[in-house]
């Protein structure tokens, strides 16, 4: 764990050294000294952040949309369109944790000169939850109801399913949530609050504005206004003189959003000088990006590299007699000696070091909970799994590896031959690098060819972990945009089951209520509680082996400052936080 913690901090460090002895970096070229140039991964789809699509919208709608919470990049809240934060101390919360006042600014107004007020807020958490293209209502589905007091105060009610069984219906209304819904605390609520979709959009503008919003016509009250969507690689914003915040902290008058997706392109332009600040860089390019005089910044992520074990499959689940055994009763069975074989063989540093992989732009993942989250456990809770590694960063242990092959039956070991374990990975190259990693290292620490990589298409993924069924690993990835570990736990809540995302089918009793008692309750020693008891559940069953927390890694001009304040761990940046340096 020591080591851990160092690593850790080196990540959590910026590593932003500027080269060439005091050179200010790269000259500017072809353009502006007063506009800021942000290369983003991809073409950006219409600017709309209750039905957004990726991150590259995101990062431009974070300067035009703004929302009730902010969050700092150490998860910590402060007032947005709201006053102030709601709490129970201030009465802005209920007793029973269920209700959220939200006193709005007044005198704030959108781009276009209307007033923001109460309505534009329920407007906005309507679109979210209720349009038909919204892409994040699941996020938002612990909301019950959005109900405006008066002009400048709305009540935000988080609530749950009356019944389990409600999942399957589709929640179309404020209607229909308040007939299958019911009232409760909601742990995550200011994480939700916080997120870049619930920016706020004048009601009056987007309904008038139809198709054309998004792309021709975009509103909101941040420090930044649309100006032009010129064509589908470029997206231009300037600075509102009038934004309710002060202006002048915005250190660039204009901003220009440049997609590039071929990562030669990123590197030559950060280069030459023709851009500010990229993200998506090829790591086999840092050094020459470095010399060039461009500072590199490399923070730790929202994002964990994982493999599955299905726990529908015979040769690594919880099969009893020919059926999935969902009881949450884990023994050990021969199945779950083969998986804790599995477990112990994989090393997660060399594909940490190779250069065409992750290329030191990460760390060894020793549970499946991001670092920094409410739900990482610290330390080495005596009689748990985690007292493995109380001086160790993961699981690999090539004897115990060993250990656990050899104590197979004679039966099941006759079942195991070259390639006999299914793995599947998305079709992508870095997956696919991974999983051939993986692949090696069981053959070479247990003496056998025992898995196969089969790259498929993402969603034939996502169907075939519905029920767990077709292979016997998975090797994938996640994110967390909330930063709350609600949101992680999807991936092997029992209650996920069915929709794509548990595709290890596991259903853990233990699991499952502590998950509960971590969303619907806002203790946060009690939420820390909850999840540490999940974790130590998922390295006692071993249905998931956590590899690699992945570094997000930013190329910026060294004319830019302030990247540590500005930059979260979801590849975003608040560009209006940011600093001249020259």
């Amino acid at each position: 764990m020591k080591r851990l913690t160092a690593l850790l901090l080196v990540a959590l460090l910026t590593v932003g050294a500027v080269f060439a002895q005091g050179a200010k970096g790269p000259a500017l070229r072809n353009r502006d000294a007063d506009t800021l140039v942000f290369v983003l991964a991809a073409a950006p789809q219409p600017l709309d952040p209750n039905i957004y699509t990726t991150l590259n919208e995101a990062q431009i709608m974070r300067e035009i949309n703004e929302t009730l919470v902010n969050m700092t990049p150490d998860y910590k809240f402060y007032p947005g369109l709201a006053e102030v934060i709601p709490t129970l101390e201030n009465g802005l919360v209920s007793k029973d944790g269920t209700t959220y006042t939200i006193k709005l600014r007044k005198g704030v107004k959108f781009h276009n000169g209307n007033a923001f007020n109460a309505d534009d807020v329920v407007f906005s958490f309507n679109r979210i939850l209720h349009h038909p293209k919204s892409s994040s209502k699941s996020m938002f589905s612990a909301i019950l109801s959005v109900v405006k007091v008066d002009d400048y105060t709305v009540k935000i009610t988080w609530g749950k399913l009356k019944d389990p069984s409600y999942a399957t219906i589709p929640l179309t209304s404020w209607e229909d949530r308040a007939k299958y819904m019911t009232p409760s605390p909601y742990g995550p609520a200011l994480n939700i609050l916080a997120h870049y979709c619930s920016g706020i959009e004048d009601k009056d503008t987007t309904e008038a504005a139809g198709a054309d919003y998004g792309t021709k016509i975009v509103t909101g009250t941040g420090p930044y206004k649309f100006v032009s969507f010129p064509n589908p690689q470029e997206v231009n914003v300037t600075r509102n003189e009038e934004w309710w915040g002060d202006p002048k902290t915005v250190a660039f008058k204009n901003i220009q959003f440049r997609a590039m997706s071929e990562q030669p392109q990123v590197n030559n332009v950060l280069i030459t000088g023709e851009v500010d600040m990229a993200f998506n860089l090829s790591k086999l390019d840092l050094k020459a990006i470095e010399r060039a005089g461009v500072s590199i910044t490399s923070k730790p992520g929202l994002t964990i590299w994982y493999g599955v074990f299905s726990m529908a499959s015979p040769l690594v689940g919880q099969v009893r007699n020919g059926k999935l055994d969902l009881t949450g009763s884990y023994e050990e069975l021969d199945s779950t000696k083969l998986r804790k074989a599995i477990f112990y063989s994989i090393n997660p540093i060399p594909f940490i070091r190779q250069v065409d992989l992750f290329n030191g732009q990460a760390i060894p993942a020793n549970q499946m909970m991001q670092p920094g989250f409410l739900g990482y456990v610290q330390g080495a809770p005596a009689g748990t799994p985690f007292a493995e590694f109380t001086d160790r960063d993961w699981y690999f242990d090539r004897e115990k590896a060993k250990a656990a092959f050899a104590s197979l039956s004679p039966e099941f070991k006759a079942k195991l031959g070259p390639e006999s374990v299914t793995l599947v990975v998305g079709n992508i190259t870095d997956r696919v690098k991974i999983a051939n990693n993986v692949k090696d290292q069981v053959k070479t620490t247990l003496g056998v060819d025992l898995i196969k990589v089969v790259p498929m298409v993402n969603a034939q993924i996502i169907q075939m972990s519905k029920t767990g069924e077709g292979y016997d690993m998975v090797v994938t990835g996640w994110f967390t945009p909330t930063g709350d570990p609600d949101y992680t736990c999807i991936i092997y809540n029992g209650d996920s089951i069915g929709t794509g995302m548990n595709g290890a089918v596991y259903n853990n009793a233990i699991v499952n209520s502590n998950i509960a008692l971590g969303r619907y309750t806002q203790d946060p020693k009690e939420r820390k509680a909850a999840y540490d008891k999940v974790q130590i559940q998922l390295m006692t069953d071993k249905p998931y082996f956590p590899m690699v927390y992945e570094n997000v890694v930013f190329g910026t001009h060294p004319r830019v400052g302030n990247i540590d304040r500005a930059i979260f761990g979801t590849k975003l940046v608040d560009l209006h936080l940011l600093t001249k340096q020259f």
